[in-house]
């Protein structure tokens, strides 16, 4: 939580917040200076960083942190992307990023992937890159427990840098990589960008130069092309080094000195190319249709110069920013719950669109049709804002959730992740945001918070809504009888709207507290310890049973969930759809005779929550909460099992929007496959029915109340789980008052009940020919239906690694015939007999059939001859990589109490997880791939484009 994070994040953080008197906001804060603010002060540099530049031009940023312990996360940042490309280069930037990975001064083509696998890094989630318009950003997450591989991950980097051998066999090898990527992005979302494009980046350089490029160029570049990019752009002066983690930074300055210092620029220098976004200009639109779009929205987008961000009157700037931001999330949540609302949800978002330029959007999904009734939301609510200001009821909630967020992260100052800290730094290069730490950031919000008016709020709210360099864009599904309004005619209805006379926002008070009589609490009726994992179980007298695992993981977060067996299973067919959607009415509807808005204002400025949910086994209550406010936490829990709401308003809204989504089901490809898949892998049972609009329009009010209640009736049936920063001592009480004070029938009464879902007993295929693109996405799907053995589902879970490795090094490294495929286990547990692994991927049409047999051809040689050494070690060791990070972590705690208690196994197999991952072996490996792989039982689904109409 550092800078960028916490501006940025205001917004949405406070739509989940929950708030008391503002006396408590900084009532821990650390010594604030008594000398006044200076506002033209430069914000300084997080003094916990290292930082300087090297006699090359290439800047360096080093910081110790331990969170993860063992792990560091480098970055390697260039100030180069698709806007520096010629006419005959667009795509190259990327193609670069590719390069990196294949073959450089110290790495064969492969070896570097290879060896990070080696070591517990996987492609993905910790060897990474991405490249934008404007910079290419490399990323490693890798161990820090042993100097040789840190000094490999500099040595990696600094190839990067100035290393790569560009071959010419590597790169015809990679272009099909490439394409295939810009293949996997085609579709109606692509078709939409292309069009507004010109318009959000009118008479701009970014119009022309999406970082993917042109299929022609990245086919047929000469390789001198890419050399010629590489050489000109890949300089040191443009560059930056960010490592953070648990390393000594003193030992990694000199190291990262010894590692770049040679570093030098290959090409001459070259001019950046012109890429200012225009930013006065008359008002522009753009109206959208494609018969494959499923829903319809407007966005109205005003655009203003991005301005610096370096001194103290900047940083107060940005948090009135981002409280406009936040109080119009507010009002525009507000309106979309009324029942006779034009649309269907809003938002207000605010964030740079270039390197110069900052915009301020306003958007409304809408039924179709009804395409104007948002555009006039839009401006009233802009004109409502810009006139009039908020009030000072808004504003005060608006301060109160922005000190809770500034509080929580100070709070958790020292145990901030690495890749946050990474982040920060890597803003910090690329956009010149300061980074002056969140201990300075926390004293200068107690000084600055309490000083911002309502009237300055309101100023700014003028400055943000400004009608000049507006841009409106809408986007509807393009279907017979549809009438969808021109691009002057959308124009004309905003010019209208904006005439309409509007009124001040009425912001009255609740004048009640969240829960005005509190249970009595119930008595502990036993205790006991499980002292290996350093769990406390306590059982109270309505049956409840509280696992409790204080932890230091996190200092300002618990996490809890309130779990039964059951779920909708227990529901009969006719009920099973307002079972499986009475948790998100009761969500809409608020708990304990408060509306959901209204529950909103009351807790602004608590980090507290909790929320019902049902899945097909399992029912309950999940929830967060800082140690300040678990006691509001709990008290919502309370009420979502004693109290929940039934607001028919909220009903309505909520059929509302799910008739809207459903009246275009069918249009999209990926909907329709994927549809057609679940159906495909449960034999075609019931519960993969798809929700049409005519399911919608039969949704019964009462059928879901009573879902809920019936779920919720009988506390005996639950068991809580609690992690995180509480001590048991304080917590129990709270617990004894408000889970154990839940109505009880003294003895569990509900269990899941077995569906009936069934995986294919043979081999089963099926094509869904739709869509104009050429492109095809397929998923192989086989039975695998492990027991919740430890032991079982480990070797099961390498097998699928091994799988992943190994169907990527041939379909992606030697075919070059897919950018990414993927493998996994969707088991439903504890229903059993629907389990499957699933293997997919996304090709050129006619390359489908034969990497399919490719796929099939692959496991079975791994059944028979089992995996090698090479690729077991990799699977292994990434496994216990992210094994080690993950028993640091409080949800990762919580999701392991719940499976051993439902399944009746020995807690202390969490922490003996080590031991299984280290007896796996290619025999077992292979034995998994035999049992669960079967090539006499297995499902592939197809997605293909739609034949051409003759």
């Amino acid at each position: 939580m550092r800078t960028r994070v916490a501006r940025r994040a205001i917004a949405l953080f406070t739509l989940a917040v929950l708030s008391c008197g503002a006396s408590w906001l900084f009532a821990q804060a650390p010594e604030v200076p008594a000398q006044p603010l200076d506002p033209r002060a430069a914000l300084p540099l997080d003094p916990a960083v290292r930082t300087g530049t090297l006699p090359n031009g290439l800047k360096y940023f080093i910081r110790h942190n331990d969170r993860p312990a063992q792990r560091v996360s480098l970055r390697l940042a260039v100030k180069s992307g698709s806007l520096q490309e010629a006419d005959d280069q667009q795509g190259l930037a990327h193609f670069i990023e590719h390069m990196a990975f294949n073959g450089s001064t110290h790495f064969k083509p492969g070896e570097m992937v290879s060896y990070f696998e080696s070591i517990g890094a996987r492609l993905g989630p910790h060897v990474n890159a991405y490249t934008s318009f404007d910079h290419t950003v490399y990323s490693l997450a890798l161990p820090s427990d042993k100097a040789d591989v840190i000094a490999k991950g500099l040595t990696a980097l600094a190839d990067v840098a100035g290393g790569l051998t560009l071959d010419p066999k590597e790169v015809d090898k990679e272009r099909g990589v490439v394409v295939e990527e810009w293949r996997g992005r085609l579709g109606v979302s692509s078709r939409i960008r292309d069009e507004q494009l010109p318009i959000i980046f009118f008479k701009s350089r970014y119009a022309e130069r999406l970082p993917i490029g042109k299929p022609d160029i990245l086919k047929n570049a000469p390789v001198e092309h890419l050399r010629a990019y590489y050489d000109t752009w890949y300089r040191p002066e443009r560059m930056a080094l960010i490592i953070v983690g648990d390393v000594d930074p003193v030992l990694l300055q000199a190291a990262v000195t010894s590692e770049f210092a040679s570093l030098k620029a290959r090409a001459a220098v070259a001019p950046d190319p012109t890429a200012t976004v225009p930013l006065r200009h008359r008002l522009l639109a753009s109206v959208v249709t494609d018969p494959e779009m499923t829903r319809s929205s407007v966005q109205v987008l005003r655009k203003r110069a991005k301005q610096a961000d370096y001194r103290v009157a900047d940083y107060r700037r940005a948090l009135i920013e981002r409280m406009v931001e936040r109080m119009l999330n507010e009002r525009l949540d507000v309106l979309a719950r009324e029942p006779d609302a034009k649309f269907l949800g809003a938002s207000a978002n605010d964030g740079a669109i270039s390197s110069t330029v900052a915009a301020f959007g306003l958007s409304a999904r809408v039924a179709d049709g009804r395409i104007e009734d948002g555009v006039e939301l839009l401006a009233v609510e802009a004109k409502r804002a810009r006139e009039l200001g908020f009030t000072e009821s808004e504003v005060d909630r608006a301060k109160k959730s922005m000190a809770a967020f500034y509080k929580r992260a100070y709070a958790e100052r020292d145990k901030s992740e690495s890749g946050a800290f990474a982040q920060e730094y890597l803003n910090l290069f690329l956009e010149d945001e300061p980074s002056p730490g969140i201990e300075y950031e926390y004293r200068l919000v107690q000084r600055l918070v309490p000083s911002i008016s309502t009237a300055e709020i309101s100023t700014m709210a003028r400055s943000l809504l400004a009608d000049d360099g507006r841009m409106v864009l809408a986007v509807s599904p393009q279907k017979r009888g549809l009438r969808v309004p021109t691009e002057r005619e959308l124009q004309a209805a905003l010019t209208a709207a904006d005439a309409r006379a509007v009124t001040a926002w009425s912001d009255a008070p609740l004048g009640r507290e969240l829960m005005e009589a509190k249970p009595t609490p119930s008595r502990v009726s036993s205790r006991r310890e499980i002292s290996d994992v350093g769990v406390t179980v306590v059982r109270f007298a309505n049956g409840v049973e509280a696992w409790l695992k204080p932890t230091t993981f996190k200092n300002d977060q618990i996490l809890f969930t309130l779990r039964a067996l059951g779920g909708v299973s227990l529901a009969s067919r006719p009920d099973f759809i307002e079972a499986s959607l009475s948790p998100a009415y009761v969500r809409a509807s608020g708990v304990g005779g408060l509306k959901a808005v209204d529950l909103q204002k009351l807790l602004a400025g608590k980090l507290a929550g909790a929320s019902p949910f049902a899945t097909m086994s399992t029912h309950g209550i999940s929830g967060r909460a800082t140690p300040a406010d678990l006691e509001t936490s709990l008290q919502l829990l309370h009420q979502a099992f004693t109290a929940p709401g039934d607001d028919p308003e909220a009903f309505a809204v909520m059929k509302r929007q799910m008739g809207a989504a459903a009246a275009n089901r069918g249009r999209s490809p990926g909907q329709v496959f994927g549809e057609r898949l679940t159906q495909l892998n449960t034999s075609n049972h019931w519960t993969s029915e798809p929700l049409t609009a005519e399911r919608v329009a039969a949704l019964d009010r009462q059928k879901m109340t009573a879902s809920y209640r019936e779920l919720f009736a009988n506390a005996a049936d639950f068991t809580l789980f609690m992690v995180g920063a509480f001590k048991i001592d304080e917590a129990v009480p709270l617990l004894a008052q408000y889970v154990g004070s839940l109505p009880s029938k003294g003895k569990p009464a509900s269990q899941f009940r077995d569906v009936g879902i069934r995986f294919p007993s043979s081999v089963d295929r099926a094509t869904v020919e739709m869509g104009r693109e050429p492109k095809g996405d397929v998923v192989i799907s086989f039975f695998a239906d492990p027991p919740p053995d430890p032991v079982e589902q480990e070797n099961t879970a390498a097998a699928t690694t091994v799988l992943n490795i190994a169907l990527r090094d041939m379909l992606r490294e030697e075919l070059g015939q897919t950018y990414t495929v993927s493998v996994g286990l969707l088991q439903r547990l504890p229903q059993r007999g629907g389990g499957h692994i699933q293997v997919s991927f996304g090709a050129a049409p006619e390359n489908i059939g034969s990497m399919t047999e490719h796929v099939l051809q692959e496991i079975k040689r791994l059944q028979q001859e089992g995996p090698s050494a090479d690729l077991i070690g990799r699977a292994k060791e990434s496994t216990r990589r992210r094994h080690e990070t993950a028993l640091q972590q409080n949800d990762y705690w919580v999701s392991r109490l719940q499976a051993v208690q439902m399944f009746r196994r020995d807690p202390s197999e969490i922490l003996s997880r080590g031991a299984r991952i280290d007896a796996i072996t290619p025999q077992t490996v292979q034995e998994a791939f035999r049992r669960y792989f079967s090539l006499d039982r297995y499902t592939v689904a197809t997605l293909v484009p739609a034949p051409a109409a003759q």
